[in-house]
Order: C-alpha cells, then structure tokens, then sequence
C-alpha cells in the first residue's frame, strides 16, 4: 500500500474551497516556506511560498499537498477529493511527487527474530537505531519495521481515527509486523505513480534474511555483518532466504495493485 503522499503543484488552489471545507492558518513570521496552511478532513494543504526572495519564491511550487491514501478506498476516490481542492480540472501530470511511504504488513514476523536474521543493504551504520520496538534504518529512503496491531491499539487509546483494514488487523488478534519504507525526491508525477505503483516493491529487495535454522538469539545481523570476510560472506550466501523477501514484494504488489486499479462504477 501507499501509506503517505506528499504533493506539489504550480497551480494555486481555490481558496473559496478551503475556506469552506478547512481550517486555514497564516505563518506571519515567515518560519515555515508557506504563508498559508490549510487543513482539510483527509489533507493538509500548503499555499503561497514566502520564506525566501520574491524570485526564490516565484520558483517553489505554489501549492503542496500532504494526505494518507488510506483514507481513501482507491486510487480514482483519491484523485477526485485532490481535484476539488482547485478551480479549475488538473491533470496528474501536473503534480510532482516529492514523497511517497510504501508499506505492508506481513503476519507473524517477530522484532526480536528479525534482528537476528535480517540485513539491510546499501546503508550506512550511523543510521540504525532500535526504539521503543521499532527499527529505523537509512536516511532516503527511510526504513521503519515495528509491530503494527501494537501501533493501532496505541493511536485507538489517543482517540486517532483508524481505517475499516488496521480495524481487521486489531480485531484478528494476530501480530503483523509493518515494513515501512519513506521515499523523498520521488521524481515522478502522481500520473507517472499510478500507471506503475508495484514498481516500488523493488525498494523491499533492500531487506536480506537468513535462515540459521532455531535460533532464538536477538544478535544484531547488520552490525555482525562487516566483521565478516569476504570468504564467509559467500559461505553466508546458503543461508539466504529469497523467499521472505519476495513474500513481502508480493503483498505489497498485490495490495497496492488491487488500490490503483480502476473500479466498475455500480
């Protein structure tokens, strides 16, 4: 699934609209690069650069938009609600990504395990942590892996709406562990994003996992991993499990298929 959207465009949204649908608000000390922010019941919406220098300002995006797909029940729904946050029709071509959040959740994947047979490639060591259950990796993209049902049940006591899909997570009563991945400088347009959503699933093939049959050990594999020499990496290399990163390609593909694909009107 996408689990976050952040969107910019050059045109400027209707104003009459906003102030009807949201709540707007001014920045008067020119903190934040947008004058004004507006926030609508599925988005946040940034108006009107004034941070910088007439000219710098002239060259940012005049409007950028921060919204969850999974508030919404597909694609088209989703398209439609930013639509009529303009005047006029935009098309998808004219919006630039310039953050996008892949995510999946898998069943019956244990923090604790994972840290002991999980690798991540490509990132540097200064950027792992381990938090309050949740594993940060890497700056862009930014991996999150934590226990999802345990996230929701947290967000339900702070009175945060959650969706009919983290419902039937919470209400199955089975772990789910969420493989999170944060995507800056997309450099695509949403129309570009839609027409290809699984091809993000290439960003999981960054996760390695090893099987080194019943260990129950919480050795930290990433950090072990550069003390390795080459000769006993490729020894290491049996050990691979393709099959649980392609587990977690295949949902994800499957799920944010089914989300962008066009629905039959009834």
């Amino acid at each position: 699934m996408i689990d976050k959207l952040s969107l910019t465009i050059y045109s400027p949204p209707d104003k009459t609209y906003l102030d009807t649908h949201g709540e707007v608000s001014e920045d008067t000390y020119r903190s934040h690069i947008y004058k004004l922010i507006c926030r609508l019941d599925r988005a946040v919406v940034f108006y009107y650069p004034h941070k910088f220098s007439e000219g710098r300002n002239a060259k940012i995006p005049f409007t950028k938009i921060d919204l969850n797909p999974k508030y919404f029940e597909c694609y088209e729904s989703m398209e439609a609600y930013i639509s009529s946050i303009f005047a006029s029709p935009v098309d998808p071509e004219e919006f630039n990504v310039s953050r996008l959040d892949v995510a999946v959740d898998v069943e019956a994947f244990s923090i604790d395990v994972l840290l002991s047979i999980m690798r991540i490639k490509n990132i540097r060591m200064d950027s792992l942590s381990f938090y309050k259950g949740t594993i940060y990796v890497g700056y862009n993209p930014k991996i999150r892996i934590y226990e999802k049902v345990k996230e929701i049940k947290e967000r339900v006591k702070k009175g945060f709406e959650i969706t009919e899909y983290e419902r039937g997570l919470l209400e199955s009563g089975k772990s789910y562990t969420r493989f999170e991945i944060q995507i800056r400088n997309v450099n695509k347009t949403l129309k570009e994003v839609a027409e290809n959503p699984t091809g993000f699933s290439t960003y999981y093939d960054r996760l390695e996992f090893f099987r080194f049959g019943d260990n129950g050990d919480s050795g930290i594999l990433q950090v072990l991993f550069k003390y390795i020499n080459r000769k006993f990496r490729v020894e290491l290399e049996k050990f691979r499990d393709r099959d649980m990163t392609m587990l977690i390609k295949e949902q994800f593909e499957a799920q944010v298929g089914d989300w962008f694909a066009p629905k039959e009107p009834f």
